[in-house]
């Protein structure tokens, strides 16, 4: 009798849980049916305009979501030169919305005459008219070229930038980076000009000594007389001087 009992009492729920798996099925055929996409929505962006996004994306208006490959979408949006990734998702109306992730440049490579941004990738980005920003200039590599920068110094002079633009103070001070093969990563300040050496690694360390230096000698003594700074060392700080 118990088991009979309990058999009934489960009955309503199996009914209702096959009722909503039934209106799920319905809703997903009518929706297979009879859902087109009708626009492409993208969220704000800086250095990719709308359109160049939804030509790149190059949706059939009126096609069934069904019909898409997302992953196609996906490969021919990213081959714009700012944009480093992209999430497509339909919604419930059919519609295409992509969301966009741009890349950010960390310094503007001057070779020459020539510019270019180039981002913690190492990907070289062209020069927009009116959305320009204000990073640090870095030397030492081709600001024509097309190709993806992938060397060890790189990876030096990227790590330090990105440590710098956490730090702030860092990032607010530095003018010019470049890579030397016997100092590692050099910089100039943006006040006077004055040779900051920062050597390999650590930049963490090396960025707080270098604030501390700021703070405790250059805002009291002045930095005119200062010709380098020599941060390579974790424990000490050494200076030239005219």
């Amino acid at each position: 009798m118990s088991n009979q009992g309990s058999n009934k009492s489960l009955m309503p729920w199996i009914t209702t849980v096959l009722m909503v798996t039934g209106i799920a099925v319905l809703a997903a055929l009518y929706w297979n049916k009879n859902v087109t996409v009708q626009d492409v929505q993208v969220n704000n962006l800086y250095y990719t305009d709308y359109e160049q996004v939804k030509q790149a994306a190059d949706i059939p208006l009126g096609i069934k979501p069904d019909s898409l490959d997302l992953n196609e979408v996906i490969q021919r949006v990213e081959k714009l030169d700012y944009v480093r990734s992209v999430k497509p998702y339909i919604e419930p109306s059919g519609d295409l919305r992509l969301t966009v992730a741009e890349r950010q440049p960390i310094a503007l490579l001057v070779n020459g005459s020539d510019r270019m941004y180039v981002d913690a990738e190492g990907v070289r980005l062209p020069i927009l008219e009116g959305r320009t920003q204000d990073v640090p200039l870095l030397y030492g590599y081709s600001a024509t070229s097309r190709d993806t920068i992938k060397s060890e110094e790189f990876a030096q002079v990227r790590d330090f930038l990105m440590r710098a633009k956490i730090d702030g103070f860092g990032w607010t001070t530095i003018s010019e980076v470049v890579y030397d093969e016997t100092d590692g990563v050099v910089a100039l300040s943006h006040e006077n000009g004055v040779k900051l050496l920062f050597g390999r690694n650590d930049f963490q360390t090396k960025l707080e000594n270098w604030k501390a230096f700021y703070t405790e000698v250059i805002r009291t003594k002045g930095i005119q007389a200062m010709r380098q700074v020599d941060l390579r060392f974790t424990n000490q700080v050494v200076t030239r001087e005219i």
